[in-house]
């Protein structure tokens, strides 16, 4: 049968709407509920973020991976190649302060740092005991030292890497609900199963 013009606009119109509201409620295959990216959420949360860099010495080589639904917009990172990540500094990547460390059975040693405006980034599978170096309430600059990369926590899966978040909310501080697509000196790297294999740093 022949659809009318205005017939296909009401259509599409409907479809775009869907679309838009299964983004904003960040629904996955399995039916459940996430926190919708930053570009999901306006322009305006994304202008306020820090530019952040990458928690790394500058100048290093790194690989990134989002891995499935359930993981992504977190990072998992190690170094290129990912031979002897094990060990190495974990810095911080922007200004800041300590908003919290603590064990997590799941996450191992965590650090959360509040780089103010009401974005953190958050830090997990650390070596050390999470409050060797930096304490709540510590100052941090871009460079500081926080850690080392290790494998703690039953979530790591015996394999040493930095599991990375950037976070964003307004009042209190955010959890693994409030994740948001990760940005390196500007550049997003997000998106389900992505890989990249030599990011270089830039924490200089």
């Amino acid at each position: 049968m022949h659809t009318t013009h205005a017939a296909r606009h009401r259509k599409a119109a409907v479809v775009l709407a869907a679309g838009a509201l299964a983004l904003s409620l960040g629904i996955e295959s399995g039916g459940r509920a996430t926190a919708a990216p930053a570009s999901a959420q306006g322009d305006v949360v994304a202008a306020a973020k820090p530019r952040f860099q990458m928690p790394f010495a500058c100048d290093t080589h790194w690989r990134l991976d989002t891995y499935d639904g359930g993981h992504n917009p977190a990072l998992d990172i190690v170094v290129k190649g990912n031979t002897g990540s094990s060990g190495k500094n974990v810095l911080t990547g922007y200004k800041g302060k300590v908003a919290r460390t603590f064990w997590d059975r799941g996450a191992g040693n965590v650090i959360v740092i509040d780089h103010g405006s009401g974005w953190y980034t958050a830090y997990y599978h650390l070596r050390d005991k999470h409050d060797k170096y930096v304490q709540k309430g510590d100052s941090v600059t871009a460079g500081t030292r926080i850690g080392h990369i290790g494998a703690t926590g039953a979530n790591s899966g015996g394999w040493a890497h930095l599991h990375y978040e950037q976070r964003y909310k307004t009042n209190g501080i955010p959890t693994e609900a409030d994740r948001k697509p990760v940005h390196f000196n500007g550049k997003q790297y997000t998106g389900t199963g992505s890989t990249w294999r030599d990011v270089v740093s830039k924490n200089c």
